[in-house]
């Protein structure tokens, strides 16, 4: 009789890719202010110093050998009395040795030397100092001050929770710098070869107010996009970040800002994905609009290289980050192999989500974008591609430091969470910024890049329709207007 074999249940994944193909995925980068101060910290430093090589040898004969006749010691040495009282006289000076009836002892100083047991003696002279330090406001730790673009200068701030702790902060600057005494001193003074020990701190001078930046990848599981977690190893090594919970935790309140809920204009704006690139996503188009979670696994499991034969490529996650940012130049390099005429503006419509792309990075993507096309003309005049940002409303202060147009409407012609960049007649990149799966949750931009002529033309005249309502210059109007109008039959 055969033995009926029984059925296995398997668990069906309660997120949106199986657990065996689920894998950390990177969303966006964020960089934030940080708000430091310096101080001027009056101390004083015990410094190892040396003795002569002879000293050194009668502390540790004298250390092994407790009330040594002092012609025993020379012997030891092959000394005669002149040199060995010379000697002599180098030990006891400071203290470190005691002649009684002949004999040679250490001092309580002398054996103080031999510190933990060592064989060797330690010499340490105390030293007044003043240095002048750099703390956090958030968690009193060591910051450096370095100069700051106007770009940078432009993005999010961490909020200070405590204010009156900072405000005392002059207060708590002598136990901050005792607990941090090594790593600001191995970082100022590790190539004087000094080993050296705190004595004391004293008083304490506030000084200058100054920024630093802090730099946040914000990650997630492949399996649950809008459940976020931050990744602080671009700033600092894990051990540091143990030092400075205060800005972690300030990190993830202003990650968690950064949250939406889903609205209307995700499906308007997936729509627009839609009317883009209706051949790419011909298998994900449903009757209701895009199929965006089967999209979403796809975008996960296919996002590689933009080749010749691949004009189009889906993207996951931020322009701006490492691969994708491979992907965007890649397709403006086969784009400009098709249109061999440098491109006179690039556009880039921002989605209305918190702190878009606030990052140097941006600064960066702008800036390589417009050199990549600047050429010098026989006549001697340059050429110069000028990167134009379509965004409503008025946008934060980086964002008008990376552009060098900006173009704002009161009325948004186009749906928010919808984000194009496109050189026109080269590539356009597009994205919806929305929760996927979840009500509310981090905006994961999802979308594709492209330099198919057909993609790229369809996305100028989607742009041309809305551009009058961000560009009341008419000279302006005009050549972007033409730009976009190249492509026209």
């Amino acid at each position: 009789m055969a033995i009926q074999k029984r059925s296995l249940l398997h668990l069906k994944s309660q997120g949106l890719v199986d657990p065996e193909e689920d894998r950390p995925i990177e969303l966006a980068t964020y960089d934030v202010l940080l708000p430091c101060r310096n101080f001027f910290v009056d101390h004083k430093v015990a410094v190892l110093g040396r003795t002569s090589l002879t000293t050194e040898f009668l502390l540790r004969l004298v250390k092994a050998v407790p009330g040594m006749s002092e012609a025993d010691a020379a012997a030891f040495f092959g000394f005669n009395v002149r040199e060995m009282s010379f000697v002599l006289a180098e030990a006891e000076t400071p203290g470190y040795v005691e002649r009684r009836d002949g004999r040679l002892w250490l001092t309580a100083v002398g054996d103080g030397l031999f510190r933990d047991g060592s064989a060797e003696p330690e010499i340490f002279a105390v030293e007044s100092r003043r240095s002048k330090v750099g703390f956090d406001l958030l968690s009193l730790a060591p910051e450096r001050a370095r100069f700051l673009t106007e770009f940078e200068l432009g993005l999010g701030e961490l909020t200070i929770l405590d204010e009156e702790a900072a405000g005392s902060a002059a207060a708590r600057v002598p136990q901050a710098f005792r607990k941090f005494f090594l790593e600001i001193a191995d970082r100022r003074e590790r190539d004087k070869g000094e080993k050296k020990d705190l004595y004391s701190v004293d008083p304490v001078t506030p000084g200058s107010r100054f920024l630093s930046t802090v730099r946040t990848v914000v990650r997630a599981r492949a399996a649950y996009p809008s459940s976020e977690e931050n990744d602080l190893n671009d700033w600092r090594p894990e051990h540091e970040q143990a030092d400075r919970p205060e800005i972690v935790s300030a990190v993830a309140s202003f990650v968690d800002g950064l949250k939406l809920s889903r609205s209307e204009g995700d499906a308007d704006a997936y729509d627009v994905l839609l009317r883009l690139a209706p051949e790419f996503l011909n298998d994900f188009a449903r009757r209701d609009g895009l199929a965006i979670t089967r999209y979403y696994r796809e975008a996960i499991a296919r996002a590689g290289d933009v080749r010749a034969d691949r004009k189009t490529a889906p993207v996951v996650g931020s322009l701006l980050l490492p691969e994708n940012r491979t992907r965007l130049f890649d397709v403006l390099d086969y784009g400009s192999r098709q249109h061999p005429a440098a491109p006179s503006f690039s556009l880039w419509l921002t989605p209305q989500v918190p702190w878009w792309n606030a990052t140097t990075l941006l600064d960066d993507a702008v800036a390589g974008m417009r050199t990549r096309w600047n050429a010098q003309r026989a006549d001697g005049q340059t050429d110069t591609m000028e990167a134009v940002c379509l965004t409503a409303p008025r946008p934060p202060r980086y964002i008008e430091k990376a552009f060098d147009v900006i173009g704002t409407s009161d009325v948004r012609g186009f749906p928010g969470p919808l984000e194009i960049l496109l050189v026109p007649e080269v590539a356009v990149a597009a994205l919806v910024h929305a929760p996927i799966e979840s009500p509310r949750g981090f905006a994961v931009p999802l979308g594709f890049v492209s330099f198919d002529a057909a993609v790229v033309q369809r996305a100028e005249h989607y742009v041309l329709d809305h551009l009058g309502a961000y560009i009341p210059d008419d000279g302006l109007y005009r050549a972007l207007a033409a730009a976009l109008s190249q492509h026209q039959d």
